[in-house]
C-alpha cells in the first residue's frame, strides 16, 4: 500500500478530489497556506494499492490542467505504508 501526499492550489483541489472520488479513490483534503506569497493550498492524502499509483496520479494530472508556469501543479509524494488499520 502507498500514500500519495500532494500539495495543490486550493482553486483546483476541489476538481482533483471530485475526480478521485468518482474513480472510487479515498481522499482526505486539508486546507493549508504556504509559500512565498502565502497563497491558499490544499494538502491531499490518498491511500492506494501499489498497482493503483499510476492510475491515481493520472486522474490527478487530468483534473488539474497544466498552467503556463512550469511545475505549477505541485508535488506528489509517494510514501510506503507499512501498516494500515481502520478505527
Amino acid at each position: 500500500m502507498k500514500l500519495l501526499f500532494s500539495i495543490v492550489e486550493d482553486r483546483v483541489a476541489g476538481r482533483i478530489v471530485e475526480a478521485l472520488t468518482r474513480r472510487r479513490f479515498g481522499v482526505t483534503r486539508i486546507d493549508t497556506v504556504g509559500g512565498f506569497l502565502r497563497r491558499g493550498n490544499a494538502t491531499l492524502l490518498i491511500g492506494v494499492e501499489d498497482d493503483q499509483i499510476d492510475d491515481a496520479i493520472g486522474v490527478m494530472r487530468k483534473a488539474a490542467p497544466e498552467r503556463p508556469v512550469p511545475n505549477a501543479r505541485g508535488p506528489i509524494f509517494v510514501l510506503r505504508v507499512d501498516q494500515s488499520e481502520r478505527m
